[in-house]
């Protein structure tokens, strides 16, 4: 009877392995519409026995193994494109806000108002004595600065929500990070009886870290015992059942925040190069951050470039008292020494001082030496605050005195006044004596309360004599001028390089999208004809594991069949 035996064995092993294949199928069937369903394959083995009367047939069937099919190669290929197109997108959506942001296509735009301002100036050269142009300057002049500061708040409120957004990314990640080192470890406890595949849960770490490349560009390293070690950078971030984490520290850098992604074990800065981290981190350190200092720049050499005219002129009064803008931290410092701590540059040059008693008309005339040549013997020390305000002081009917915070205060005595000219050095200018914007970037930019509250004070004239406009002039073609603080480019040629640089990046990033796109969608493509679950593969499979188990139980009832008539003939 013994080859009933290995008959029967032979029938059960069958029903059991189709039985268990049919489940396999069941499984990719039901996942068919589960984007990180992994598909599997049941892996048939003869056995080995079943010795009957002198010949070995075999023992039946086994199911051996329980495969994944899965390209470990296209998978890396996969996390690598994922962390590109993810970096890619959000640098264009962050461009082409500040693209909104600087609104270029429309009448309200910087270049306009620029033009509007310089242009206002014209009128009054035409004008002087029109209390109407100069009042319409100061409003060109006050639309001009709120657009700026508008522009910079946001672009600053921007970086605020680009923080923010790398903060809860990292947050994300490093809890992506915690879960798969855990999934390492509840991998190798399923598997170590070298018999079964933990399929679910190795689908879940997959679909983890796809989730974790859409957040920071991440490489694998698959280990014999099914571990997978993540690496950040050129840093693990798991390894085994220990996940380093991940935190945001926050870093003030020029008055602007700033989000830095670092490891939370040592604080070990983490070098992000793709996904929605360096997306967010690359486009604010390198597009958003630049956009603020050109536009702090801009408005210096606006500020800057204005007063230094602005200074060397009349208005339809002379002044009768003034005080500089721009305090000095050390009033014994020369002018041009860091010491000084001046936002402005001075150069060694000169300055001349108009005092005119309104009464009787007569005008005093006085030529005050800036020293700045880096010479500094005893008997001409390079000019300081205090060494500038005492020869000031000595010019008859004008007093010259430091404030409290350092600035320069000058007084006209009884009935005089007095207003500047051919100032060589811009220390004017740099001191805030005279001037018609204060402020020294485009967050504090302001129209001098000065001139704003009387616009008579508008230095529109160089000889104070009526219907001159000469100095209104010279401020009517500041735009088209080179400035040194721009590099010898204009303040018309600096803006349109800002608005066309951010224009080529913003292009530059939409195509990098567009192609990092392709190649994701490509490698999606790829990995779904390797992974994927097809209907009609799983159809013809489940086809063919239910004749085969018919077979095996049609087998099974032969052998039965045989058995019995056996016993029978025995009997």
């Amino acid at each position: 009877m013994a080859i009933f035996g290995a008959s029967y064995q032979i029938g059960r092993s069958a029903l059991a392995a189709y039985q268990a294949a049919i489940s396999v199928v069941g499984q990719n069937i039901a996942n068919v519409g589960n984007a990180d369903y992994t598909r599997q394959s049941a892996r048939l083995a003869a056995m080995t026995g079943g010795s009957a009367n002198g010949i070995t047939p075999g023992g039946g069937v086994v199911l051996s193994e329980l495969e994944r099919h899965t390209d470990e190669a296209i998978e890396a290929q996969l996390l690598d494109a994922n962390s590109g197109r993810t970096a890619a997108e959000l640098r264009y959506q962050y461009i082409s806000q500040v693209e909104s942001i600087y609104n270029e296509l429309s009448d309200g735009d910087l270049s306009t108002q620029m033009s509007e301002f310089f242009g206002s100036f014209g009128s009054i050269q035409t004008t002087p004595d029109d209390s109407g142009v100069r009042n319409t300057t100061i409003a060109t002049a006050n639309a001009l600065l709120s657009n700026m500061q508008r522009q910079r708040s946001e672009l600053v409120s921007q970086i605020s929500t680009m923080n923010d957004t790398a903060a809860a990314a990292a947050t994300e990640a490093s809890s992506i990070a915690g879960e798969i080192a855990d999934l390492n470890q509840r991998i190798v406890v399923e598997e170590s009886n070298n018999q079964s595949v933990a399929s679910a849960l190795r689908d879940r770490r997959d679909m983890l870290l796809r989730d974790l490349s859409e957040l920071i560009d991440v490489r694998v390293r698959y280990q014999d015992n099914g571990v997978v070690n993540v690496y950040a950078g050129s840093e693990a971030l798991v390894e085994f059942n220990r996940s380093r984490g991940l935190v945001v520290e926050r870093q003030n850098d020029g008055g602007v925040e700033l989000a830095t992604v670092r490891f939370a074990d040592n604080n070990g800065l983490v070098d992000v190069t793709g996904g929605q981290l360096a997306g967010l981190v690359d486009t604010r350190d390198d597009t958003i951050v630049q956009q603020i200092e050109q536009l702090d720049q801009l408005a210096q050499a606006l500020i800057y470039e204005t007063n230094r005219i602005h200074s060397t002129g009349r208005g339809l009064t002379g002044m009768s008292s003034a005080t500089g803008t721009y305090a000095v931290t050390d009033t014994d410092a020369a002018l041009n020494s860091s010491a000084a701590g001046l936002s402005f540059p001075i150069e060694n040059g000169s300055f001349i001082v108009h005092v005119r008693d309104t009464q009787t008309g007569q005008t005093i005339t006085r030529q005050i030496e800036v020293d700045l040549d880096g010479i500094t013997a005893e008997d001409s020390p390079d000019t300081s605050l205090a060494s500038l305000a005492e020869a000031l002081n000595e010019i008859p009917s004008l007093t010259a005195s430091i404030t409290a915070d350092n600035r320069l205060a000058l007084e006209a005595e009884g009935d005089a006044e007095f207003w500047f000219t051919e100032d060589s050095s811009g220390a004017l200018a740099a001191l805030g004596v005279g001037t018609f914007f204060t402020g020294t970037n485009a967050a504090d930019i302001d129209v001098n309360t000065t001139v704003s509250s009387n616009p008579k004070l508008i230095a529109a004239s160089l000889s104070g004599g009526t219907g001159d406009g000469t100095n209104a002039g010279k401020l009517s073609l500041l735009g088209a001028q080179a400035s040194d603080l721009l590099g010898s480019q204009s303040l018309d040629e600096y803006h349109a390089r800002m608005v066309n640089e951010l224009a080529v990046a913003g292009a530059a990033a939409q195509s990098e999208y567009t192609a990092t796109d392709t190649v994701y969608a490509s490698l999606v493509a790829q990995r779904e004809a390797i992974s994927g679950v097809s209907l009609d593969e799983e159809v013809l499979n489940l086809t063919m594991y239910e004749t085969a188990f018919q077979g095996a139980s049609r087998y099974l009832t032969t052998i039965n069949d045989l058995s019995q008539e056996i016993l029978n003939l025995a009997l």
